[in-house]
């Protein structure tokens, strides 16, 4: 078997396939008995963290390098910087300032006395923010590039007969519209693959990881809605890095000691 690594959907179809695997199959031997001594080894969370992040940044990269993502469809080639910052600019400081303002009303209902970390933890802490945003950015872009290359290859031939009539008219509307529609099938691509992620189903019910994954769908709809205006992937990166920059180093979540004891 001959694979076209110049396709976009063979890319992303092994992107989803690995990342439900992997993280199924951790799961369950995480479930199941594991080998002596893995849950003690300190540097086990900083590997998930290692792997993770090698798992958003590397395929876009490979994918990239095989021609399979156009530079413009990422958002990264052919931008009017000029015009692009009167409108993107603004929404951009909006949906920091929304993303933060909302933040800072959620923290002021917590129990009062809970304590925040500071110092050295809060730096690091506002650091891997930043970088899982960015990585997270980096991952929906070669989820949308990837949609939307492959609605700009899609052809029907004009005597094409499909055989339901609501079909040809959703087909037709998907052709006349990529950017925009592939966007959203993007984002779409990687809310899937994120609701078959035990682990991040999971992460639902931890202080402190719950909030985050609110905020990165929030922040996920919001860039991908910055996109489809501006086609412009470092817009969508400021705006996300910024507002977890923000909220992990400056307005960081006030945890209580109970909290404190469910993350891992």
């Amino acid at each position: 078997m001959q694979f076209n690594l110049t396709d976009p959907v063979l890319w992303v179809a092994g992107s989803l396939a690995l990342a439900i695997i992997a993280t199924n199959v951790a799961w369950l031997i995480g479930r199941g008995r594991r080998p002596a001594g893995l849950l003690a080894w300190s540097g086990l969370p900083a590997l998930s963290w290692l792997l993770v992040s090698l798992f958003l940044l590397l395929p876009p990269v490979a994918a990239w390098s095989n021609g399979a993502l156009s530079p413009y469809f990422m958002g990264l080639s052919e931008l009017n910087w000029l015009t692009l910052l009167g409108t993107g600019g603004l929404l951009t400081a909006i949906i920091i300032g929304l993303t933060v303002f909302g933040w800072l009303v959620y923290r002021r209902g917590l129990p009062p006395g809970a304590a925040t970390p500071g110092g050295v933890r809060r730096a690091l802490a506002g650091g891997r923010a930043a970088l899982d945003a960015a990585l997270l950015q980096w991952h929906l872009a070669f989820y949308r590039a990837a949609a939307i290359g492959w609605l700009y290859g899609l052809t029907v031939p004009a005597d094409a007969a499909l055989p339901i009539e609501p079909l040809g008219r959703l087909l037709a509307a998907l052709l006349a519209e990529p950017l925009y529609w592939g966007s959203w099938l993007g984002l779409g691509l990687a809310a899937v693959e994120w609701a078959l992620n035990p682990f991040a189903r999971a992460a639902q019910g931890v202080a402190g990881q719950r909030e985050t994954v609110i905020r990165n769908a929030g922040l996920g709809l919001a860039t991908t809605a910055l996109f489809v205006l501006t086609r412009n992937f470092w817009l969508c990166l400021g705006c996300h890095v910024a507002a977890e920059l923000a909220v992990a180093a400056w307005f960081p979540l006030r945890m209580t000691e109970k909290d404190k004891g469910q993350i891992t």
